[in-house]
């Protein structure tokens, strides 16, 4: 067999039938599970401005600095094809004169982003996020209403996740650790990477975040946030806990947790699944109170979260979950050249009635079309020969007990209906 010519992208995906079954699962659940708590849905372009992810992701962040895809508007400017959800819901927020609506603002959305990224399972540089936003509530009663509904989520699936939390306080306290981390980290400068010592003078912070293997006994002994809190932030972190154990949501508090990108202040939060190594977050998010107002808007509390649709349909199929086709109500099967054109007219009804309906549009014998419909699982089948189109009825086989009995083809729908709902 000669080699197609073209192949897909380097760290693009096809998302082929068999995946579909999964996907719109986790699509569905999520949506009903936004729906349900108030929150409307939403879609930003797939390309912004990049100076919208400088600016609001952070120059030093690895999102920004290695993975962002950016190119030429014709030589008026450079857009990038977006790597993280937040940044352009605020651009929308404020573009499109939310902050005058009712607060709290809850949206979700189901995107496609872009990272340049080395590809492996669960990591594609084409991938898709879940994610919510909630603008205008500085409680910590938000910061819990949001992971809980991250939470249920989870739960809905079947899925059994660990929940890791943090503070990484106010500007203020985070002024002060982050001159602790310089004074740390200054000592080691010579083994740092050049990305490493970026971020060493703009946001030391993003040290901790850091993957590389070198790193991690420098970040271990690392001094921690939660000693440079202040008496707000330690408050609202508090009350985060409390009401997350009221409300009987596990958690470990994980003070090296800073979350990878440099809008993020107070709570942070990521949940993990089953799979041991790089793979094991399925999500997370945290509060972002000065985003809107570093894109130009008002002073406004927001919080929010992203949970990657790949890692999640990784997770369920890790953990035994199998998600099946629909199986169809009926099958439509005929006998002669007329009775196919009574058949297919008879499917048709029966999907616009409301019904899953197959039909075999080739010229198969009657025992291969009861045959494919064994295989797709059918529960009945309505049978169409000559003898039937001349009495303008069809034989009702139920597929699991082999009984059948002539039905009107005029009342067949309403017939397959009373059987469906018994």
């Amino acid at each position: 067999m000669a080699k197609n010519q073209f192949q897909k992208v380097r760290g693009m995906q096809d998302i082929l039938p068999a995946d579909q079954i999964a996907w719109q699962h986790i699509v569905q659940t999520f949506t009903e599970i936004c729906e349900a708590a108030g929150l409307s849905r939403i879609s930003t372009p797939i390309l912004e401005d990049a100076q919208l992810f400088i600016r609001g992701v952070g120059e030093a962040t690895e999102v920004v600095h290695k993975e962002m895809y950016t190119l030429t508007d014709r030589g008026k400017g450079v857009l990038a094809l977006k790597p993280e959800g937040t940044a352009g819901v605020v651009r929308t927020y404020l573009e499109n004169g939310m902050p005058s609506w009712p607060k709290p603002v809850g949206l979700f959305y189901i995107e496609p982003l872009f990272r340049y990224d080395r590809p492996q399972e669960g990591r594609y540089r084409q991938h898709h996020q879940l994610g919510v936003e909630i603008f205008g509530v500085d409680s910590p009663t938000a910061d819990v209403h949001t992971i809980a509904l991250a939470n249920r989520f989870y739960t809905r699936l079947g899925l059994a996740t660990s929940l890791q939390v943090n503070s990484i306080g106010s500007l203020e306290a985070r002024k002060r650790y982050q001159e602790a981390l310089r004074d740390y980290f200054k000592p080691h400068e010579p083994k740092l990477t050049d990305l490493a010592k970026k971020q060493l003078g703009s946001n030391p912070l993003r040290l901790l975040d850091s993957k590389e293997a070198n790193m991690q006994e420098l970040i271990e002994k690392a001094p921690q946030i939660l000693d440079y809190l202040d008496k707000s932030s330690k408050e609202h972190f508090a009350a985060v806990l409390e009401a997350l154990d009221d409300l009987g949501i596990g958690y470990d508090v994980n003070p090296r947790l800073v979350r990878g990108l440099d809008y993020y202040n107070q709570t942070v939060f990521e949940f993990k699944g089953t799979r041991q190594g790089s793979q094991d977050s399925l999500g997370g998010g945290g509060r972002y109170d000065g985003l809107v107002e570093l894109l130009g808007g008002q002073p406004t509390p927001a919080v929010g979260f992203g949970l990657g649709l790949e890692r999640i349909k990784l997770e369920l199929e890790a953990t035994g979950h199998k998600l099946e086709a629909q199986k169809p109500d009926v099958y439509v099967v005929y006998l002669g050249s007329e009775a196919q054109k009574a058949a297919l007219t008879l499917s048709e009804k029966l999907l616009d009635d409301g019904l899953s309906v197959r039909i075999d549009l080739t010229t198969k014998t009657m025992k291969d079309q009861l045959a494919r419909a064994s295989k797709f699982e059918a529960k009945y089948a309505l049978i169409i020969g000559e003898t039937e189109l001349k009495a303008k009825k069809a034989i009702l086989k139920d597929l699991k007990t082999g009984n059948q009995e002539p039905v009107d083809v005029a009342k067949a729908s309403e017939k397959l209906a009373v059987l469906l709902s018994s």
